[in-house]
């Protein structure tokens, strides 16, 4: 299970989460959340794609890098490490409900892998 956040569209704003080929996103008749599956959309497209540093990982792994290979290791780790990728992406569902939902580069990848295969294997 992944976390999305859900920004505007036709669901309720907030926490979302991707599993198993289906997204679960609260409407305002489910505050428990409606599974749909990624079969269920129409149009899916990458809005943007951001690099981010998260400063705690970064130290942490520049001190790693150090305990592993002296002043060098400390300098690739902080150059390497802490870099996270964030997702925002705009789904636009067969019966016409549409998405904008942010989630981690990981999540992303898996939700365009599995939307473009089902597509391939609707298609034949």
């Amino acid at each position: 299970m992944t976390r999305l956040t859900v920004q505007s569209g036709d669901f309720l704003q907030g926490e979302g989460e991707y599993r198993n080929g289906s997204l679960t996103l609260k409407t305002p008749r489910s505050q428990a959340g409606e599974r749909i599956s990624l079969a269920r959309i129409k149009d899916l497209r990458l809005a943007s794609l951001e690099s981010n540093r998260n400063l705690g990982a970064t130290l942490g792994w520049g001190v790693a890098g150090a305990l592993v290979a002296g002043p060098v290791g400390m300098l690739a780790g902080l150059w390497l490490g802490g870099k996270e990728e964030e997702a925002t992406f705009l789904a636009t569902f067969k019966d016409g409900r549409k998405l904008l939902a942010i989630t981690d580069g990981k999540t992303w990848s898996k939700i365009d892998d599995t939307w473009r295969q089902r597509q391939r294997s609707g298609a034949r």
